[in-house]
């Protein structure tokens, strides 16, 4: 009895030892290998198409990969289109409208200047005169510790948002290059998709491979129904702000929509990269019915988001809404706003591995 606790004690540190040590060396080689990912995920999600251009059409192999990859490429090319013409558009309104938003918000900038922070400066002025030298020196470097602060301030935040830009210029050739890689390593493994699996297949000992698959096909499960409700998610966003733009009636709503559901795809920011710079711009401009129309639309749409979302992502992958729930508000509370993102990703990881009988596998063989 005590050799076989003692066995399961070993077989458990074995099982934690190789689980961390997975972890960690992904954690590690994951800024290497990351584009091979990439490349490995896409080929595997062309396969249904490359095999119904040979099952349908009766195309060879490589005149099927080479169609699927012209569609997607094609629908890439033309959503880019689309995209760039409408940023074109809004440019072309915004380098026409600004110009006189800005002069506006200049004019009422003067006027308030004029008409209440001059008078106040003034009366300062005459207040500080009648109070005593020493007082009146301590209020003196108050205002000047306070005038640097909000010096430094600002100069820390254009110093970063100078050094943001040069690194963001500096990664765009080595983005550029890893996309060309990502690409020609897709066409290539796409092309060999049958031989690589096969291969992996008479690499992995014994029922290995057929656990591999079942976690694969969960995952893959998991995953596009995860992007569904994403989609979902970005759909509801889009009109909830499509009706209350018409309600505020903002011109080119429409456009306005379909750049905030581009957005509302990006993790951490969303459609809040749109929206936070208008309520300030609109604030800045003293347009106060804009203000607080766009405040009250984006705090609504920021509710809604919360309340369904866990709901939609939990039922679009089959986990439960309290486990979801719970799931992100750990991942908040471990990495922040990353949290977000992390804790229906790991969720999905675990579902899958759970439906495939991994976790059985692992209790059987620990408990000998």
């Amino acid at each position: 009895m005590h050799s076989k606790i003692i066995g399961q004690l070993i077989r458990s540190l074995i099982v934690v030892i190789i689980l961390f040590s997975s972890i960690f060396l992904f954690y590690i080689l994951f800024p290497y290998i990351y584009p091979i990912l990439i490349a490995f995920l896409l080929s595997f999600l062309f396969q249904p198409f490359i095999k119904w251009f040979i099952n349908k059409l009766k195309m060879p192999r490589l005149l099927a990969l080479i169609s699927t990859f012209s569609l997607f490429l094609s629908l890439f090319t033309i959503g880019l289109y689309f995209l760039v013409s409408e940023v074109y558009q809004g440019i072309v309104y915004l380098s026409d409208k600004l110009p006189a938003y800005f002069h506006h918000m200049m004019e009422q900038f003067q006027q308030l200047l004029d008409t209440h922070i001059l008078p106040l400066y003034d009366k300062l002025l005459s207040l500080l005169t009648t109070l005593h030298v020493d007082y009146r020196f301590e209020v003196y470097e108050y205002i000047q510790s306070f005038t640097e602060s909000i010096t430094s301030a600002f100069t820390r935040f254009f110093q970063m948002l100078i050094q943001q830009t040069a690194s963001f210029l500096m990664m765009l050739p080595n983005s550029f290059t890893v996309f060309i890689f990502i690409i020609l390593a897709t066409f290539m493994i796409s092309y060999d998709f049958h031989n690589i699996q096969n291969k992996f297949q008479k690499s992995i000992p014994g029922n290995g491979y057929a656990l591999y698959q079942k976690i694969t096909s969960h995952l893959k499960e998991a995953i596009i129904g995860y992007f569904r409700a994403q989609v979902i998610l970005v759909c509801i966003s889009a009109v909830i702000l499509w009706i209350g733009l018409l309600i505020l009636r903002v011109e080119h709503a429409f456009t306005i929509v379909l750049f905030a559901a581009v957005t509302d795809f990006i993790p951490y920011l969303g459609i809040g990269i749109i929206i936070i710079p208008w309520i300030l711009f609109s604030f800045f401009t003293f347009n106060y019915p804009l203000t607080i129309g766009l405040s009250v639309l984006y705090g609504v749409i920021i509710l809604i988001r919360q309340f369904i979302e866990p709901k939609i992502v939990a039922t679009s992958i089959g986990i439960s809404p309290l486990m979801m729930l719970i799931g992100m508000f750990l991942g908040v509370q471990w990495f922040g706003v990353l949290g977000f993102i992390l804790a229906p990703v790991t969720l999905v990881v675990i579902l899958a591995i759970h439906k495939s009988g991994v976790f059985q596998q692992l209790f059987f063989y620990i408990k000998g």
